[in-house]
């Protein structure tokens, strides 16, 4: 028995377990969470939608969900188990993912207490970005494509394994729109690879999967025929957003993500890291670390795998939701990196071994079966618990909890009592709108965080109505009334001690026109006089 329960076994049992405990609640404080599994569930009972059907503000107006395959995979989890299977779904998703990368750590000669304390680092780090909702397969499809181009360029994989990229990001397209990174990653690469071909003259060069440190380690590109075969494997990734139901419209959606120049200064995942702040402190201090050990590599010449990281470390400045995918890349190039590094010749010679040995990229597998063998049943017994709504603690039924303090589950059935009627229109915080899809999906909303629908002019509009004097405000959001003619308000409320925001105050002091109807940690419902 005792060999069933290895390294890596066990440090998958540690992070599935710490994921299921800590993200009981965390893992869907993201609107996008809720709302991507009504979209799911519109998909699988009435067929793709090309509407927007949630709002009244943008009734009639064009709309396809971009990520229509995520969501009809959280709608199927949820309607088999509830809230409890997607997170066991994103949990076990993560462990697996990390383990893999752990697995590579050891092969390249960190002992398992710094494998497991890097790996678990790096995971920490991108964390503040993990929710239950689409972009987690970006950052798991990033790490597979990463993985790809460092064993392709170390000798380890054929060209087929990087061919096989192409019907992946054709599945990745369909899944989230972080498919142009993985893209962009891989086109780097192998530029940097050519670029190597080139300035050896187009010089046949060895391959070598060896993991002692080469002073000048040659591209992987060795002839002119496998450098056309790596452009057109670059070309079929980047051409593969176009197989998708929505044709071009998808490719519109993502230009108008990437070129808004509203999201990055009202969307906080959107907005540029700030370095003072823990989330930016923690991305800066990995990047340190990943600096420390690249330069630990000279004088040799880097591998050009090692540098795609810094890349990402560049564009987390700019957008502080890019800090997961550095992280990510950073981990799988780290276990690359570490045999070549000064620091692991320096352990090797004057540790005890438990730290650093020497490399095994090829050790076979201990004795004892897969390592995998006990997540498997672990996760499958899981699963059983939840489809029989049996409940005990991290692995069963009603284990997630949707946090008051964040998400207004404390005065969910008044909002159902009120809300929930075909026809009810409610004027609604945009981070409320996620909420209101879930739970009453019979009414009809004034916004969400679909930014992409709602477009640049709008989010500006809503945004400084929001932040203005109580008085401004007031007569935009009667404005607001007469137009749409909604009936009830949900507005985000603030802890005691904070200083009310503006539509929250203009509400309370017009008691003649809006009742309050209920009041919970983070929200309150008016009803119009």
């Amino acid at each position: 028995m005792t060999r069933l329960f290895r390294a890596d076994t066990a440090f998958f049992l540690v992070i599935w377990l710490m994921l299921l405990f800590a993200f009981r609640e965390r893992g869907f404080i993201d609107p996008g969470s809720l709302w991507h599994i009504k979209v799911g569930e519109i998909i699988l009972t009435k067929g793709m939608p090309e509407t927007d059907p949630f709002t009244y503000t943008f009734a009639g107006e064009k709309w396809v969900p971009q990520q229509w395959g995520a969501e009809v995979l959280m709608a199927l989890a949820h309607r088999v188990g509830g809230f409890e299977t997607m997170l066991l779904a994103f949990a076990t998703g993560i462990a697996a993912l990390f383990t893999l990368i752990f697995q590579r750590c050891l092969r390249s000669g960190m002992g398992v207490p710094l494998a497991a304390l890097i790996v678990a680092g790096t995971l920490f780090v991108g964390a503040f970005h993990y929710y239950v909702r689409p972009h987690m397969f970006t950052i798991a499809l990033l790490a597979w494509t990463m993985m790809c181009i460092v064993d392709y360029e170390r000798g380890r994989c054929s060209l087929w394994r990087l061919a096989g990229l192409i019907p992946l990001f054709i599945l990745w397209t369909n899944l989230h729109g972080g498919v142009l990174g993985g893209t962009m990653t891989l086109g780097l690469a192998v530029g940097g690879w050519g670029l190597l071909f080139l300035v050896r003259d187009g010089r046949p060069q060895p391959a070598t999967s060896a993991p002692t440190p080469i002073e000048n380690p040659p591209s992987p590109i060795h002839d002119w025929p496998t450098a056309f075969i790596l452009v057109a494997i670059v070309a079929g990734c980047f051409f593969s957003p176009l197989v998708n139901p929505h044709g071009f419209e998808m490719l519109r959606i993502w230009q108008r993500i990437v070129e808004s120049k509203v999201m990055p200064e009202i969307i906080i995942e959107h907005m540029p890291m700030n370095p003072t702040a823990p989330l930016g402190l923690a991305v800066i201090g990995l990047g340190v670390f990943y600096l420390a050990l690249l330069f630990g590599t000279l004088p040799a010449r880097p591998h050009v795998s090692w540098l795609l990281p810094l890349v990402w470390f560049v564009l987390s400045f700019k957008g502080i939701r890019q800090g997961p995918l550095f992280a990510i890349t950073a981990a799988v190039t780290i276990a690359d990196m570490w045999p070549h590094t000064i620091w692991h010749r320096l352990l090797v010679k004057h540790g005890d071994g438990s730290l650093a040995r020497d490399p095994k990229p090829d050790e076979p597998a201990p004795e004892g079966g897969p390592w995998w063998v006990v997540p498997c049943a672990a996760v499958l017994f899981a699963f059983v618990l939840q489809v029989a709504q049996l409940r005990v603690p991290l692995i069963g039924a009603d284990w997630v909890r949707l946090d008051p303090a964040m998400m207004p589950s404390d005065i969910t059935p008044k909002v159902k009592e009120v809300l929930d009627h075909p026809g009810t229109r409610v004027f609604n915080d945009m981070n409320l709108g996620g909420y209101l899809i879930y739970h009453a999906p019979h009414a009809k909303i004034f916004m969400d965080d679909r930014c992409e629908l709602y477009g640049d002019e709008w989010l500006r509009s809503y945004y400084d109505a929001m932040h203005a004097t109580p008085e401004t405000l007031g007569s935009i959001f009667e404005g607001w009334s007469e137009r749409y003619r909604f009936e009830y308000a949900m507005i985000e409320t603030t802890e005691p001690d904070k200083k009310l925001s503006a539509i929250e105050r203009y509400l309370l002091s017009k008691p003649d026109k809006w009742v309050e109807v209920a009041r919970g940690k983070s929200a309150i419902l008016f009803e119009r006089k």
